[in-house]
């Protein structure tokens, strides 16, 4: 279970260093960029608790839902079979 309180306390911290090292920055709370600092942590902590073959699948889903933004141009389907392959292979 991931732990709420420490999630936040790990983003505000982020947060806060960000502006620490930007002093010329208007040090004012932005809800776009807590929520950026917030996604981290959330990401961070999810990451710790996973099995290596779980990250694994984790980033084979990004890149392949990152394929759809490539030019049309490049042939992405290759690619993408490749991807599910291994994703497959990892799911067992």
């Amino acid at each position: 279970m991931l732990n709420r309180s420490e999630i936040m306390k790990a983003a505000w911290a982020k947060w806060n260093a960000h502006f620490a090292a930007r002093p010329h920055l208007a040090r004012k709370l932005n809800r776009a960029d807590f929520g950026f600092y917030l996604a981290a942590a959330w990401h961070e902590a999810k990451a710790a608790q996973m099995t290596v073959p779980e990250r694994r699948a984790d980033r084979i889903t990004v890149e392949i839902d990152r394929l759809k933004y490539q030019s049309f141009r490049v042939n992405i389907e290759p690619r993408r079979r490749q991807l599910e392959t291994e994703l497959a292979a990892l799911a067992g």
